[in-house]
């Protein structure tokens, strides 16, 4: 609600156009065909380094597992950001800096801190948490860069959704703790 909701109906009140929010497409050709090639990069990456244990699940898991995890990050995670950050704070950090440089580096700023707060984070001593607040740099700078670098080139925020956030990573990575969460068998 606080990230999406509530921010998308208020600048749409305020008489913004989905354009102007950077919610459709202009070439929607060019888009799919951004979004397939990151996509499949990005897949694979991640498939091949960080974990291939979305393969071990059973068609079952695998069923539920992946359209359980979809709908969690997408509504949980995926599109608030892309309302807050992508949509509504980005075309202002270009409006306000007048460079695609800095906003870019602003999106993935707004990025990492949107993740200060995240469960495995430790905020119990001055060293815990400058240890947390450098792995949120380190883990979340760059992804936050390359949304913003998707969002401004095409002027679609949707493009980093599918591309780079709804299926890889969360389906792609979550889906196996989702089904262990919930004990999909």
């Amino acid at each position: 609600m606080v990230y999406a909701v509530l921010p998308f109906a208020y600048f749409r009140w305020r008489g913004y156009s989905l354009e102007q929010l950077s919610l459709r497409s202009n070439n929607l050709r060019a888009d799919i065909v951004l979004i397939l090639i990151v996509f499949v990069v990005e897949g694979t990456v991640e498939l091949l380094t960080i974990s291939t244990a979305i393969f071990s699940l059973s068609g079952r898991q695998l069923l539920l597992g992946v359209a359980l995890t979809f709908v969690l990050n997408f509504f949980g995670t995926v599109l608030p950001i892309m309302i807050f950050i992508y949509s509504i704070l980005l075309p202002r950090y270009l409006k306000m800096t007048n460079s695609v440089a800095l906003t870019i580096i602003l999106g993935g700023l707004t990025y990492a801190v949107l993740h200060v707060g995240d469960s495995w984070t430790n905020y119990s001593s001055l060293s815990n948490g400058l240890l947390s607040v450098i792995i949120v740099a380190i883990q979340y700078f760059g992804p936050g860069m390359v949304k913003s670098v998707l969002t401004l080139r095409t002027g679609n925020a949707w493009v980093h959704v599918w591309a780079y956030h709804a299926i890889a990573p969360h389906v792609l990575i979550d889906t196996p703790t989702v089904v262990e969460i919930f004990h999909i068998h």
